[in-house]
């Protein structure tokens, strides 16, 4: 009897490390007793509270109500900077055309866009006014002043600051007499 008891709590044992629980017979009192220590609760008694819900809903709604200004800040930061890069990069294109080919190269500015002409006599039909439209970057991006720079042979430029706008968000670009943007 000692032996078969010791090897039954040697069972319960392993069955509770492996999470396995035996189903409790009516006629076994000893099974019946060993069962109800690793019984389940029942299905109707799992789950979670109403109050336990709410209290994470609430929790998702603050953290969402911090991040989505957060998210629109930083956007409106990164298509300010993406729009800021690829203009930069275009004046400096634009000053360096000019020298290379000693003639005049124009960028015309407009609220919402701005027109790169590299090839005012030439034969490039990829160079010709290739127009770069600010919403690309972010619906709301607007650019000032609305002129135009020149950069003559020599690689000056009618000097002034131009400023990219969106939002609460905005980035300087200054072209000087001698033609260097930065």
């Amino acid at each position: 009897m000692a032996a078969s008891r010791l090897k039954e709590m040697a069972i319960f044992a392993i069955r509770k490390k492996m999470r396995m629980y035996p189903n409790p017979t009516v006629n076994d009192v000893d099974r019946q007793a060993a069962a109800s220590a690793f019984a389940v609760a029942p299905a109707s008694a799992r789950g979670f509270t109403l109050l336990e819900v709410m209290i994470v809903i609430m929790i998702i709604g603050v953290m969402a109500a911090v991040a989505v200004p957060a998210y629109s800040t930083w956007r409106a930061n990164q298509a300010v900077s993406s729009a800021q890069q690829t203009l930069l990069a275009q004046l400096k294109q634009a000053r360096v055309l000019a020298v290379s080919e000693n003639r005049s190269v124009s960028v015309t500015f407009t609220s919402t866009s701005y027109t790169f002409d590299a090839n005012m006599s030439g034969t490039c039909d990829v160079c010709r006014n290739e127009q770069v439209n600010l919403g690309r970057f972010a619906g709301n991006l607007t650019l000032s002043p609305t002129t135009t720079r020149t950069f003559s042979s020599r690689g000056t430029a009618n000097s002034g600051t131009i400023t990219l706008t969106a939002g609460s968000s905005s980035r300087d670009i200054t072209i000087n007499v001698i033609g260097r943007a930065y």
